[in-house]
């Protein structure tokens, strides 16, 4: 019997028509997912009958989109949360199944710090040292009765100089910011009484800067609330996202204490400080998948390159 061979691109799956840098993102996640995970290209989630690269197949049993020691727990946990949670939004078909979305992405980077605050502390302080512990962390996090479904992706709470705080982080993938401009009049009550910013109310309502605005209100909204004492704010990214970099920054600076209290932090600087802590040997294969999985578009170069010449 003459046996069938499949092509590379075959096995990695079908690729949108994108941008350069999403399409090169989304082909090392097909890569991951057909030659790391052994798994079949799940479906398009726009187009029905259609599959793509960076989809899963059933994840929900599998449980293949996460990694890391305690992180299907931090997942489950989260979920078993939300059910009485109003605030933020969790579509499980895409937490289980869609390897480009940040919703997973948190989870495999945080979710083991979650279940080791003495670890989440360390590598904490490394990245911002006025910070003394990790208390606890929660995603998709947003106050009760929020005004509407923003909500912190992760946050931190944390303490310092025997004050109560937080880190409010947004995090981006391949994602843009979100176009939609929230203009409300509680909005801007809240960010009038905070006095936390440089320019007028009316200079946040664009696309670029909105989703950042609203999840600093979050943040202003916990402080008036007396839930904390101090908060931060800050962006986790690609370290290849150079727009969305730009935005962190230019956000960042229209804060008036935005210089220690908004941070960029990149996927690489995450993963570089973890591993410069004295890790367990599950810890540190954990960080080595993060880099592979996330970072490390080297080891998909060569069949990315096949395919582009094919």
């Amino acid at each position: 019997m003459q046996q069938q061979h499949t092509s590379l691109g075959e096995q990695i799956g079908n690729l949108p028509d994108e941008s350069r840098r999403k399409r090169r993102v989304r082909f090392h996640q097909g890569w991951w997912r057909a030659f790391v995970l052994a798994e079949t290209a799940g479906p398009h989630p726009l187009r029905p009958g259609d599959t793509v690269c960076s989809m899963l197949n059933n994840g929900e049993s599998s449980e293949k989109n996460f990694f890391g020691p305690g992180t299907i727990e931090a997942v489950r946990e989260t979920l078993d949360e939300h059910k009485n949670q109003a605030g933020g939004m969790i579509d499980e078909r895409r937490l289980f199944n869609n390897m480009l979305s940040s919703q997973p992405l948190l989870f495999n980077f945080f979710g083991p710090l979650r279940k080791n605050l003495p670890l989440a502390t360390h590598l904490v302080q490394a990245l911002i040292p006025s910070i003394d512990e990790v208390t606890a962390i929660r995603f998709e996090y947003a106050p009760e009765q929020w005004i509407d479904n923003s909500a912190f992706d992760v946050k931190l709470e944390v303490t310092a100089q025997g004050q109560r705080g937080l880190i409010g982080l947004e995090s981006k993938f391949t994602e843009p910011f979100s176009p939609t401009i929230y203009d409300t009049a509680q909005y801007e009550e809240i960010a009038t009484r905070c006095g936390a910013f440089n320019v007028p109310y009316q200079a946040f309502m664009t696309p670029a800067l909105n989703q950042l605005f609203r999840n600093q209100l979050i943040a202003e909204h916990e402080i008036e609330q007396k839930n904390v004492d101090f908060r931060m704010t800050g962006l986790f990214c690609e370290p290849g996202d150079a727009s969305a970099i730009a935005t962190g920054q230019a956000f960042g600076a229209l804060l008036k204490d935005g210089a220690s209290s908004f941070h960029i932090i990149t996927f690489a600087r995450f993963i570089e400080a973890l591993q410069m802590l004295p890790l367990t040997w599950p810890q540190r294969e954990w960080s080595m998948m993060l880099w592979a999985r996330y970072c490390g578009q080297a080891l998909s170069a060569g069949a990315y390159a096949a395919g582009q010449a094919g």
